[in-house]
């Protein structure tokens, strides 16, 4: 029976959570067949095993993926995010569901109707305003139990493509997005990094999101993770670099752009004349060259950059966080603004 969901799962080395994060998919109650691809990064630590299994056990429903790895091998900074570019762009081109979900194998749903909420609000739209349909997540620390929401307390609403960009993070595990593919549409033609913010903008030219504020998700946290092998400054780069690679996938976003990584780049320009963090920054300067981000470059550089290049950073960023506020009075229209100031007043209730 051809799914109308497929969960698309990628792992590597987290034999401890592959029953968790699949029992978890199996559990939920739909009304419609769905589908679970899980990929694997070529682990050596029984992760591909205990997958099998999950395959043998449903052969319906699951099907597993292994890519070739090195033994041994260690893959750190670009070399890590390409290999998960290919996990998910292979897991994305076998997906057979009209709808496909993302999630990293250490995560885990934690409301069984999940996967149906999403579906319903997706088929009632039947002139597809959204590409998407996300929910709010929550932290969650396994050694405590402890879990905290990701993000402000915003009420269920609609937002458009600019509108989204401007304001709003949804993790990537939280998105139920269109299979754009079955209509020969290949969102990852770009090329650009498919990381978290970068994966979600490939389907805003395709529409909207809506969004659900239920967390149904645990977002793991774990030292280990991709995310925290990078400092924050790292991370940092990596976000404001995002401002670069949006146009490689959609013009008319630059100003939402602007609005959504001022904080990185006001974080970023602060530190310019760090000579240490100067000398973190050189891990992407391939990524700035590649996308042209001379700002960037000048700002994370700052120190290897000649007189007229740092005079110039001096003078060209604070202008840059000027427009950034007057894109921010227009982008942030009048609906943005309130679900805004509900949220703090919500927050400010529960204080």
């Amino acid at each position: 029976m051809q799914p109308k969901v497929s969960v698309l799962i990628s792992f590597y080395n987290l034999a401890p959570y592959v029953d968790q994060t699949l029992e978890s998919v199996l559990a939920q109650k739909t009304n419609f067949p769905v589908e679970v691809l899980c990929a694997d990064d070529g682990s050596d630590d029984g992760t591909i095993e205990k997958l099998r299994v999950w395959e043998k056990n449903y052969p319906d429903s699951v099907r597993v993926f292994v890519m070739d790895r090195t033994p041994g091998a260690k893959y750190e900074a670009n070399a890590r995010i390409q290999r998960m570019n290919a996990i998910r762009g292979r897991l994305f081109y076998e997906a057979k569901g009209e709808y496909v979900c993302y999630l990293d194998g250490d995560d885990f749903y934690t409301d069984v109707n999940k996967l149906q909420k999403q579906a319903d609000i997706l088929d009632a739209d039947t002139d597809h305003r959204y590409v998407a349909c996300g929910h709010n997540g929550c932290y969650y620390w396994e050694s405590t139990g402890k879990t905290q929401p990701i993000e402000k307390p915003l009420r269920a609403c609609s937002l458009t493509a600019k509108e989204y960009w401007s304001f709003l993070y949804i993790h990537t595990n939280a998105l139920m997005f269109r299979n754009v593919g079955l209509q020969g549409i290949d969102p990852y033609t770009s090329g650009v990094q498919i990381i978290d913010n970068m994966l979600t903008f490939q389907f805003l030219p395709y529409g909207g999101i809506y969004y659900l504020p239920d967390c149904m998700f645990n977002y793991r946290q774990m030292e280990g993770s991709t995310y925290h092998r990078r400092s924050v400054y790292q991370n940092y780069i990596l976000n404001a670099l995002m401002l670069y690679q949006q146009s490689a996938i959609q013009k008319g976003l630059f100003g939402s752009g602007l609005v959504r990584f001022v904080f990185e780049y006001e974080q970023l320009f602060a530190a310019r004349k760090d000579a240490r963090l100067t000398r973190e920054a050189q891990t992407y300067m391939e990524n700035i060259r590649t996308y042209h981000a001379g700002r960037l470059r000048r700002i994370v550089n700052y120190n290897n950059e000649s007189l007229p290049a740092r005079l110039w950073c001096e003078i060209e960023n604070p202008v840059w966080f000027f427009v950034t506020r007057v894109c921010r009075h227009y982008i942030w229209k009048p609906k943005v603004r309130a679900l805004l100031e509900e949220a703090r007043q919500k927050q400010a209730q529960n204080a």
